[in-house]
């Protein structure tokens, strides 16, 4: 796990392993807060996102944190992984991964936003791995109030209505139109994509969304909490009555 010469920056860093070869990396930053960029070895694994923790008043150990895909399991074992940052590159030395449920409180709640702001087709199956042990993290999630009657909206929360019987069916207030929806209904989360969007116009316009369930598990019961995934972006709604 030696660093190679040509790298002046090495650093220790710790690995969890989450399964479907996804992993967590966490290293410790400076106060110049090098921007990951990418992942320049070993070859096959790709950073998914990142987030920093550790940071504020109280703080007293800020480090990166490193979501990796790494299907052909190149660091099964540690060993040393380049990141890529706006700066230079750094070498990051790490041991065997320890399990993923080893990551602190803090490591998730900064993780939870990051991992839903990088939801894409492409790494929606490798990401929902993550979705079960941050769950406790998403429920945390703040929800803007909804403003006073002769306030403007713009700050308040969407709010969204699922058909009682149905979950391919939702109505959401506004013009805007998510990629993805993550909703909870008593502890049971789950994923639908956006499939389709039909805009009515008006004072109050709202938007007619067709959903497909991409993962976890059908609900049995009303829909709790909801968050809008849209490109490198998170949204709480409220919850509004059923149709249908």
């Amino acid at each position: 796990m030696t660093a190679p010469p040509d790298h002046p920056d090495v650093s220790e860093a710790r690995l969890f392993a989450a399964g479907n070869g996804v992993l967590v990396c966490r290293y410790p930053v400076g106060t110049d807060l090098p921007i990951p960029l990418g992942i320049a070895g070993p070859a096959g694994v790709g950073l998914l996102t990142w987030a920093f923790t550790g940071f504020g008043a109280d703080a007293r150990d800020p480090a990166g944190l490193l979501v990796l895909a790494d299907a052909g399991a190149a660091l099964a074992k540690g060993g040393t992984l380049v990141l890529a940052t706006h700066f230079r590159e750094v070498a990051l030395t790490c041991p065997k991964p320890r399990p993923v449920a080893e990551l602190t409180a803090p490591a998730r709640a900064a993780l939870a936003g990051a991992v839903l702001a990088a939801v894409t087709p492409a790494t929606l199956d490798a990401l929902a791995t993550l979705f079960p042990l941050l769950a406790p993290a998403f429920l945390e999630t703040p929800v803007p109030d909804m403003p006073a009657r002769d306030m403007p909206a713009r700050d308040a929360a969407p709010r969204l209505a699922i058909a009682r019987d149905s979950d391919s069916q939702a109505t959401l207030s506004g013009s805007g139109v998510p990629n993805y929806l993550l909703v909870r209904a008593g502890t049971t989360w789950s994923c639908a994509r956006v499939v389709r969007a039909d805009l009515r116009f008006g004072p109050a316009p709202e938007t007619r969304l067709g959903l497909e369930t991409v993962w976890g598990n059908p609900r049995d019961l009303a829909v709790a909490q909801a968050l809008l995934l849209g490109t490198g972006s998170v949204t709480p709604a409220t919850i509004g009555k059923p149709r249908g």
